[in-house]
This record gives structure tokens, sequence and C-alpha cells, in this order.
């Protein structure tokens, strides 16, 4: 059974998730001469509500006692640790292919290319987080966003790609949020 600090970071993870995302709806749809009226507030009503599922999870969680246990501190703070290692390498990453691609002209591909690094990303956070949903979640991205470059209108390949990653981002939070629920967990 993961602790209840390990509970909470995956909750924290998830609103995070879908925080980003909202980010890549609210992009893609905003970026759609054709979009329906619905298509914000749809994003944004799935956004509302996945967040309030966090809130809902962490109150409930914050209600069971958390256990002293040095061993899990330290595995906390070195998973925080190479966290920020990934996290800084995924910039780095982004950075550079964002600066290559404009350079080279191509940056209408940005956006593909942000998506793999970040579907990328999840890969090592699996392990680190001992998440083994991210493995999913970093296939799905890097593969719809393969799946999405074949199109070869440039704005359909921008909306494909962005709602695709909110999508995967948001059933990832989703089922995170189902699985940490605190009945089912002790301390």
């Amino acid at each position: 059974m993961p602790s209840i600090a390990h509970l909470r970071g995956t909750v924290a993870g998830a609103a995070i998730l879908t925080l980003f995302g909202s980010a890549w709806c609210i992009i893609a749809l905003t970026l759609w001469g054709a979009r329906p009226s619905w298509s914000i507030p749809a994003g944004s009503t799935a956004t509302v509500a996945l967040l309030a599922l966090s809130v809902q999870r962490l109150i409930a969680l914050r209600k069971i006692p958390g256990v002293d246990d040095p061993a899990a501190a330290a595995k906390g703070k070195r998973a925080g640790m190479f966290f920020g290692i990934i996290l800084g390498a995924e910039c780095l990453l982004i950075w550079l292919c964002a600066m290559l691609l404009a350079h080279l002209g191509l940056g209408i591909w940005i956006p593909m290319g942000v998506a793999g690094i970040v579907g990328l990303h999840f890969l090592p956070l699996a392990r680190v987080f001992e998440v083994p949903l991210y493995y999913w979640t970093g296939a799905l991205c890097v593969l719809g966003m393969l799946a999405c470059s074949m199109l070869h209108d440039a704005g359909t390949r921008l909306l494909c790609v962005g709602l695709l990653m909110a999508a995967v981002l948001w059933l990832t939070a989703l089922l995170l949020l189902l699985r940490a629920h605190p009945r089912q967990e002790q301390t």
C-alpha cells in the first residue's frame, strides 16, 4: 500500500496534469477557427471538475494522519531530486527543439516537438514516482503525436495534437484521482 505522503503527491500530480491538459486544450481550441461555441466551456468544465476532485481528495487525505517514516521521507526527497533533474532536462530539450525548429523555419512543428518531449518525460517519471500509469501516459502522448504528425493540414494537426494531449493528461489525472481514494488506503 502506498503511504499517505505518496497518495498526497499523486493527487498533487493529478492537479498539475489537469492544468497542463487545460493549457493544451485551450491553446488548441483558441487556434481553431471553426471551433464550436461550446468547446471552450466544455474544456473549462473538465478542468474545474478534475481540480474539484483533486481538492476533495487532498482534504480527505489530510484527515488521515501520516506516519513519521524516515525511510519514506528519504525516498520522497530522492524522488524530488530526480523529478527536478527530469524537469530540467525536459525544459532544456523543449527550448532546444523550439530554437532549432524556429531557426529552420519550421516553427509550426514546435507543438509537435513539445508533445513528444512531454510524452517522453513521463517514462522516467513512472519509475521515479512509482506510478506505472505514467508509462501509458508517455506512450500515448508520443504515439498520438506521431499519428497527428501524419496530418497534412497544419491547423488540423495542431488541433489534433492539442486535444490529444489534453485528453491523455486529463484521463491520467482522473485515473490517478480514482486510485487515490483514502478509504482504500492505510497509513
